[in-house]
């Protein structure tokens, strides 16, 4: 049997980060059944469910209040370029090191942590818990999954993804996936740009569509004027860049070419080219306005949609007030609710009414990069800041 240190909360975050748990292909099974041993010796019991080799951990009693939550799954990483191998889980005196430190293998370790050191002091929380695969995904087999097949419905759920330290997250951007198929007119290569139409060279032409959608504006209500200045500061902070472009990326649609391919020789004009673009969806953008604007102005290009969610927003409630103590209580500072220009497993929650708080430990410049770390600092911080709400909730 595994024995948790009530306070090493360092140790559990390296060894999470040391079992591999890459998305794709997005297995969880031994990662999911190392934290089952850890929950059993700290006294929660647990059920497993699953799909083939993507598992999830939940509460084996869910009562459909409080949850606590994490998904366990990274994304992936390649051993170059790393000044330590992603899956080392490597600890200096200031950083625990590796793919998953920051999202979220150290939220996922701050919450054990600090519900074994509450449980240790004779409390018993009204919690459930649930450790999700395929956040990384598209949530198909992780908590879509669990809430399309009816195994949560909670009423409040804090989610241990990395935020500002004094900034819980209540809502974030919503999603947009498109895949786009553009067609030319081959002929030999020589005869480009006269002649010829070249479909990679249309696949680039659209990309000034998508920097008009980022240059346009929408209206913000009050609540989201107010959580999108919250945020601002600290965004800027953890990221290195102005209070005008934490705000731009906060309040316009973001755009990211992610994939691209085509072309069949270097001699033909490109016949065929697909590309794949993400884009994150602000509040006060009509997604059905925004799609519409997309297929009309491409020419010669096929519109696939692969993913639409908007964004969401949970009005400040019980859930963000304890966390907002816990964090004042532990920073000795105020905390203001904020938002997130990234997508989480809250938007799956919030659409059945859920009041969703992220806050957890993480260096947010890391999110995905070469070199991902979370300082030893924010994972005692936000552990203790769990502690909090834990011996604070009522039953």
């Amino acid at each position: 049997m595994i024995r948790v240190s009530l306070v090493d909360v360092v140790r559990l975050c390296s060894e999470l980060v040391k079992i591999r748990s890459e998305n794709p292909p997005g297995y969880t099974d031994e990662v999911i059944s190392y934290l089952q041993e850890v929950c059993t010796s700290i006294g929660i019991d647990t059920q497993i469910l699953k799909k083939g080799r993507k598992w999830n951990l939940l509460s084996k009693k869910v009562n459909n209040r409080f949850l606590l939550c994490g998904h366990v799954d990274v994304v992936p990483a390649l051993d170059t370029s790393w000044t330590h191998p992603p899956f080392s889980g490597m600890i200096s005196e200031s950083s625990v090191f590796g793919r998953g430190s920051t999202d979220m293998k150290g939220g996922c370790a701050a919450l054990l942590s600090a519900l074994s050191q509450v449980k240790d002091g004779g409390h018993e929380p009204p919690v459930d818990v649930a450790f999700v695969c395929d956040e990384e995904g598209n949530g198909d087999f992780g908590m879509e999954y669990l809430i399309a097949n009816g195994h949560l419905h909670p009423k409040y759920c804090l989610i241990a993804e990395p935020t500002p330290p004094l900034s819980p997250v209540i809502g974030e951007k919503g999603v947009v996936r498109l895949h786009l198929t553009f067609s030319g007119d081959p002929g030999h290569s020589s005869l480009h740009p006269v002649m010829g139409r070249s479909a990679i060279s249309e696949a680039l032409k659209s990309l000034t569509l998508f920097e008009e959608i980022h240059s346009l504006t929408w209206p913000e209500n009050p609540l989201v004027h107010e959580v999108i200045q919250n945020t601002t500061d600290s965004l800027s902070t953890l990221l290195s860049i102005s209070k005008n472009q934490a705000a731009t990326m906060l309040s316009r649609v973001s755009y990211n070419p992610g994939i691209i391919s085509g072309g069949e020789r270097i001699n033909i004009i490109a016949q065929n080219c697909e590309m794949d673009i993400d884009m994150r969806i602000p509040w006060g953008c009509d997604l059905d306005t925004l799609l519409q604007k997309v297929h009309s102005s491409l020419q010669n290009c096929v519109v696939d949609v692969i993913d639409k969610v908007g964004p969401t927003l949970s009005s400040p409630g019980k859930l963000c007030r304890l966390v907002c103590d816990g964090i004042e209580s532990v920073h000795g500072k105020k905390a203001l609710p904020g938002v997130t220009q990234a997508a989480s497993d809250a938007r799956h929650l919030r659409e059945i009414g859920a009041e969703v708080v992220n806050y957890g430990p993480g260096d947010l410049s890391l999110l995905h990069a070469v070199n991902e770390s979370v300082p030893v600092r924010m994972l005692h911080d936000c552990r203790d800041v769990y502690v909090h709400l834990l011996t604070h909730m009522e039953p």
